[in-house]
């Protein structure tokens, strides 16, 4: 272990970077499930409903209560969002954000995707169908997204997925790591970062609500227990709260005008370097 051309920090490499690494962000998530119950009432609730409206595409995906034999693309369909919510939440525990919102992105996609199919069912024969260059064509995000409009609107529309491309999957000159706080500052450690959290649990939540919803529709379960799953979406969607990708930036733009958060925008500063060093010399 050498030291940087400063000498403040030890540099770590082979596997003791990685042990490093994995110990950041295991301190990160014990820190992230001690914080969660005390976010006020909406994200408590919000976390707890994900868990049973996840358990309910679960076992959609897995043919738990009836199989319909054939193809189970549908199935497929619901598998992925289940294994993209599941690393979602472990991405916003382990304090990245950036990459939790690119997991809710992919989960967006196959919620509009699920919505064509339960309002057009002829769309889903011709997806199932079509030739790859067809699919692209015909079944690209943006032209689900165009085709949703012309129905009762997308349940990711075109604004929210262009966040979510900018802010997690599409680099540009603005491009900063993990910068989920007021002040813009990127880290490249994993830190909580309250805004980047709750940003990334409502995403997690409406896209996951969306797709169980339209895909318990597509999957054509009995009555009974699709009411029930429409109703466990339905109460995943009253827990969203008003941090979400569409709303943050005009929140953090409030914030960084207001007089009276001078003092405040200096110490949370402060903290964040404080923090972000100290884990970098753990």
């Amino acid at each position: 272990m050498t030291s940087n051309a400063c000498g403040e920090f030890p540099e770590f490499e082979k596997f003791a970077f990685l042990e490093l690494a994995w110990k950041q962000e295991d301190e990160c998530e014990a820190e992230t499930d001690d914080l969660i119950p005390n976010m006020g009432v909406r994200a408590p609730a919000c976390l707890e409903q994900v868990g049973t409206v996840l358990s309910l595409l679960d076992r959609m995906a897995t043919c738990w209560w009836v199989c319909r034999r054939g193809d189970h693309l549908v199935e497929y369909l619901c598998g992925r969002v289940v294994s993209n919510a599941r690393a979602t939440l472990r991405m916003l525990r382990f304090g990245f954000y950036d990459e939790a919102l690119l997991l809710c992105r992919a989960m967006g996609e196959t919620s509009n995707l699920l919505q064509l199919f339960a309002t057009d069912k002829e769309s889903l024969r011709s997806w199932k169908s079509a030739s790859r260059s067809e699919r692209i064509r015909e079944f690209g995000p943006a032209k689900v997204r165009i085709r949703l409009e012309k129905q009762t609107g997308p349940s990711v529309n075109k604004e929210r997925y262009r966040l979510l491309s900018e802010r997690a999957a599409h680099v540009t000159p603005d491009t900063k790591p993990q910068s989920h706080n007021a002040l813009g500052m990127p880290t490249a450690v994993p830190i909580i970062q309250e805004a980047g959290l709750l940003v990334c649990l409502n995403e997690l939540a409406l896209a996951l609500s969306t797709a169980t919803a339209f895909g318990a529709l597509v999957l054509e379960l009995d009555d009974e227990l699709r009411k029930r799953i429409t109703s466990e979406a339905r109460a995943l969607i009253e827990n969203i709260g008003g941090a979400t990708i569409t709303e943050i930036d005009e929140y953090h733009r409030r914030v960084m005008e207001s007089s009276r958060a001078q003092e405040h925008r200096k110490y949370v500063a402060e903290m964040l370097r404080r923090i972000h060093d100290d884990r970098r010399n753990s």
